[in-house]
C-alpha cells in the first residue's frame, strides 16, 4: 500500500505530529507519516525527522542521503553474498517486524563494525581477511537473517545510545593509554605483529614435530634446582611390649627420709604446701 499525501498544511502537520508524540513519545517519524500521510511544502514532499523537542522538523535530505549511502555501503560489505533463501528470509523478517510497528535491528551493529573496518582499511589492513575472521569466530554480520532482531523503537534507540556511550568511554580510556578497547583495529587485522613485552627473558618454545610425533622440550627454569633426595632408611629396632608396665627397681640401699615415706594423698598435700611456701620437699 502506497503512502498517501496529507491534507494538512505544513504548520498544522507539525502540530498534529507533536500531539501524537505527546500521547506516545516513542512514535517514530515513519509511524507519524503512516497516520497523517507525508507532508507537502511548496508543492514538494517533505522528509521529516524528530526535532528533539517532542515534535518533527524537515530533514536535510542531502545529509540524510549521504548517511544512507554510507549505511548501505557498510551493509553490502559486511553482508557479503547471501543465498536466495537467506535473502528471502531477511526480507520476510524485516517486513513482519515493521508490520507490527517495531524496528528490524542488527544484533551486531553495522555502523560499529563499519567504522572499525574503515579505520582498518585506512591503515592498510585487509578488510576481507578481518571479516573472514569475525565470521569464522561465529559472528553474523550485515543483513544475514541470523543478525536480525525485533526491537521496539524505544529499545532500539536505547541500545544505540548505550553502544555509543560505551565506545566513547573506551575511546577516552584508550587515548589516555589506560586500557585497550574495541576501537583497536589491529585486534582484527590479519598479519598484525604485537609489540614485544619487556621484562620477560624466557619465551615458551613451540612444540617440535618429528617423525615419531610432536615433541615438547621446555627451557629449564632458572633459579630452581630439582634434586631427588636420598631416602633415609631407619634400621629395625626391637619393639617393646607396652601391654605390661615396666618397673625398675634401684636395689642400692639409701638412708630413709621419713618424709619420703609418705604416700598417697598426704604426700601430694605436702608437696603442694611445700611448693606454695617455697620449700623444696626433696631437699628435706
Amino acid at each position: 500500500m502506497s503512502i498517501r499525501q496529507t491534507d494538512l498544511s505544513w504548520s498544522n502537520y507539525k502540530k498534529a505530529a507533536k500531539t501524537i508524540k505527546t500521547i506516545n513519545p516513542g512514535t517514530t517519524p515513519q509511524q507519524i507519516i503512516g497516520r497523517l500521510g507525508y507532508p507537502i511544502k511548496n508543492g514538494q514532499r517533505i522528509y521529516i525527522t524528530s526535532d528533539g523537542q517532542g515534535g518533527v522538523k524537515q530533514r536535510n535530505r542531502t545529509a540524510h542521503q549521504a548517511r544512507e549511502a554510507v549505511r548501505q555501503k557498510r551493509l553490502r560489505i559486511q553482508t557479503g553474498q547471501l543465498t536466495k533463501e537467506q535473502a528471502a528470509e531477511t526480507r520476510l523478517k524485516k517486513d513482519t517486524i515493521r508490520a507490527a510497528g517495531n524496528e528490524a535491528d542488527h544484533f551486531n551493529e553495522s555502523w560499529f563494525i563499519g567504522e572499525q573496518l574503515e579505520r582498518l582499511e585506512a591503515e592498510g589492513g585487509d578488510v576481507q581477511a578481518a571479516l573472514a575472521r569475525l565470521k569464522k569466530a561465529g559472528y553474523y554480520l550485515g543483513n544475514d537473517p541470523r543478525n536480525i532482531q525485533e526491537l521496539t523503537p524505544e529499545a532500539n534507540k536505547e541500545k544505540y545510545q548505550q553502544n555509543r556511550d560505551l565506545q566513547n568511554y573506551l575511546g577516552s580510556r584508550e587515548s589516555l593509554g589506560q586500557s585497550p578497547s574495541a576501537r583497536r583495529t589491529d585486534l582484527i587485522d590479519t598479519g598484525y605483529t604485537p609489540p614485544k613485552l619487556e621484562g620477560f627473558a624466557q619465551q615458551t618454545p613451540l612444540p617440535q614435530t618429528t617423525a615419531s610425533g610432536p615433541q615438547y622440550k621446555p627451557d629449564p627454569l632458572g633459579g630452581i634446582r630439582l634434586e631427588t633426595p636420598t631416602p633415609q632408611v631407619t634400621p629395625p629396632q626391637q619393639k617393646e611390649d607396652l601391654s605390661q608396665p615396666q618397673l625398675t627397681f634401684d636395689t642400692t640401699p639409701k638412708p630413709v627420709n621419713p618424709i619420703q615415706i609418705m604416700t598417697g594423698l598426704g604426700a601430694a598435700a605436702l608437696t603442694f604446701v611445700g611448693s606454695s611456701i617455697g620449700i623444696n620437699v626433696n631437699e628435706l
